[in-house]
């Protein structure tokens, strides 16, 4: 299966966690905490519509700053969404600069603060010096904090003496094309592969589209082309945990979004043989994250937000997370 998503961790496993996500047929980003982000370019953060923070402890948040100087001309509102608490620090953080000059920009800053049972959601606009607009609350049942036809983001609170997120994002099936089947048929490759799948993920199969094919471009119907050319199958699940002690109860909880994940990013932040200092500052070791990557069964592992006392010794921290989700 060719994944929907590709992603990418920024930082490596030795700094700031932070992952950057992209859908292969599409532009809109996704970025999951945002540090330390100089390992973005600016047209990576120019993509990002959607920013997931999991806490505001600086390593994992400090980046804002450069995301929202990077995208100020920007016509797309930037969302963001973080744990309760979130609202007034993204407005602090607003409030700190000086906006006599945006007054025709059109950039919009929606905060969707994340709490048990509802999520309270603010707009804050360049065009008034971003002053804090009517909060709306809605209530939430589930998990699911974001969803569009391509995918879901879903979020659980955990424990890190704060608030913190962990999040997973999943296509709600996965649509592919059968080997062999565009030449079989006589088709070209070309964007019109990535519209068909959009229709698909959307519903609108009553629809044709223009098709490559060896004889010229020919408008074809799309349920004619699901019958010739596509599979469907289980969707891509890309899950994103850090900054939990390993409780029963954060590990139970993470569970029930991430299970199945096709690739988790989990912190590995000590070795075991720091287990009690683990768990009193809130933080993983590495066989923690391989028996939770275990657990899950997570079918890829990338450990991440390695302790900087390990800098040079990140190969170990790599091994005992990997012997643990192994069963080694």
């Amino acid at each position: 299966m060719r994944p929907a998503f590709l992603a990418r961790l920024i930082n490596g496993p030795a700094f700031d966690p932070c992952v950057f996500v992209r859908p292969c047929h599409g532009r809109e980003a996704v970025l999951f905490d945002c540090g330390r982000i100089s390992g973005l370019s600016n047209r990576e953060i120019l993509s990002v519509r959607r920013l997931f923070v999991s806490h505001a402890h600086m390593d994992h948040f400090m980046g804002f700053d450069h995301v929202l100087r990077t995208i100020l001309h920007r016509r797309d509102p930037l969302h963001v969404y973080g744990p309760e608490g979130m609202t007034g620090r993204v407005l602090a953080k607003l409030a700190s600069y000086t906006w006599n000059l945006t007054g025709d920009y059109p950039l919009e800053v929606v905060v969707h603060e994340v709490a048990e049972g509802h999520v309270a959601t603010c707009r804050a606009a360049a065009a008034d010096g971003f002053a804090q607009g009517p909060a709306v609350r809605a209530g939430r049942t589930g998990a699911t904090v974001y969803s569009c036809p391509r995918y879901r983001v879903d979020a659980v609170a955990l424990d890190h003496d704060v608030p913190c997120l962990g999040f997973a994002l999943a296509e709600p099936f996965h649509v592919g094309i059968r080997a062999g089947a565009l030449q079989g048929f006589g088709y070209r490759s070309g964007p019109w592969v990535g519209l068909l799948k959009e229709r698909i993920m959307t519903g609108c199969t009553d629809t044709a589209i223009a098709v490559d094919t060896v004889s010229g471009v020919c408008e074809i119907g799309v349920e004619r082309l699901i019958e010739e050319l596509v599979v469907v199958s289980d969707g891509q699940k890309i899950a994103y945990l850090t900054d939990i002690r390993a409780s029963r109860e954060n590990i139970a909880r993470f569970a029930e979004i991430a299970r199945h994940a096709d690739t988790l990013f989990i912190e590995a932040y000590y070795l075991h043989e720091r287990a009690g200092e683990a768990f009193d500052k809130g933080h993983l070791t590495a066989l923690q994250a391989g028996l939770i990557a275990r657990e899950l069964q997570a079918r890829t592992v990338i450990p991440m937000h390695v302790s900087p006392r390990y800098q040079d010794r990140v190969k170990l921290l790599e091994r005992e997370l990997l012997e643990a989700w192994k069963g080694l």
